[in-house]
């Protein structure tokens, strides 16, 4: 008897354990729409090239980066974007040579020597890359995927402060990238502060930046769920709650309504692991107000009941 109830705690706290990794890794799964309701039409040019690259549609993608590179659209991020297709191709020589040849009727051209750059960046040619990165922002000193990049080039050398201060470059001319932000984050945990990110956040919500606000907003609750996840894993159920809590109260802040909808998930997952099923209920209903059509969701509180 003993045995049996040890056994069904297992696998209660494993599927839970399940759940929430699920929740804090791809907090998208379970509370996005249907794909019936995404609309294609809606995303930018650079947005559906992506969405292209990450259907395995290759080729669809490099045709739309090219024409946007012959209409002087998308900037760097239509170079990107050419760059990732041809290497996904495993055509990564096929890039250098078309990005080359464009060079060499626009010789001045920032975006495209940002491009060569990260093709070096992709090769562990770091020296040749940040050569080129200085290249194109001696063009263009706002070339922000040039600043992120070449402060990941120092980052790999240590230069902390540096790197630092490209990124913030980088998260200045723009703010709604949020791959700057997260590599600002990788470069304070390299540099064994990690918490430095939610002292940007606070001097930025002290002077109102909107854009920047969320950025950071968005990188602290990165920060903060990966320390909840460690407290769940190390057994701490109680700390890990007022992680959720305080992400909760980032989150509001900055009117982000998908991630409280993974935060009031997570809430209902671990108060349910901790038996007090009532707050469970409890966040789990403040998951379907949110979002009526989470399965998830609807799921626990039948399960609770």
């Amino acid at each position: 008897m003993m045995d049996t109830f040890f056994n069904h705690g297992r696998f209660k706290r494993g599927f839970l354990w399940i759940m929430l990794g699920l929740c804090l890794s791809f907090p998208l799964l379970v509370h996005s729409q249907s794909q019936d309701h995404f609309n294609l039409s809606s995303l930018s040019p650079i947005q559906r090239g992506d969405f292209l690259l990450m259907q395995a549609l290759n080729e669809e993608a490099l045709l739309l980066y090219k024409s946007l590179i012959a209409k002087e659209e998308g900037g760097g991020y239509a170079f990107r974007g050419l760059i990732r297709a041809y290497n996904a191709m495993n055509k990564l020589d096929n890039a250098k040579s078309w990005i080359e040849s464009y060079l060499v009727s626009k010789p001045d051209s920032s975006h495209a020597l940002y491009g060569v750059g990260y093709i070096f960046y992709l090769e562990k040619n770091l020296k040749k890359a940040e050569d080129l990165f200085n290249r194109a922002l001696e063009l263009n000193v706002e070339n922000a995927l040039a600043l992120n990049n070449l402060g990941v080039v120092l980052l790999t050398q240590n230069s902390y402060a540096q790197a630092v201060n490209l990124v913030h470059e980088a998260i200045r001319v723009n703010p709604k990238e949020p791959m700057f932000f997260r590599n600002l984050q990788a470069i304070y945990k390299k540099m064994g502060n990690p918490e430095l990110i939610v002292a940007d956040y606070n001097l930025y919500l002290e002077e109102g930046d909107s854009e920047r606000i969320k950025g950071y907003g968005l990188a602290v609750g990165r920060h903060l769920r990966q320390a909840s996840f460690k407290l769940y894993n190390d057994g701490y159920l109680e700390q890990a709650i007022l992680k959720w809590i305080e992400i909760e109260g980032v989150y509001k802040k900055i009117n982000h309504q998908a991630g409280l909808v993974s935060t009031y998930f997570s809430l209902g997952l671990l108060h349910e692991e901790k038996g007090d099923n009532q707050n469970a209920q409890k966040y789990f209903n403040r998951v379907l107000i949110l979002n009526p059509l989470h399965i998830q969701a609807k799921e626990r509180i039948k399960d609770l009941q």
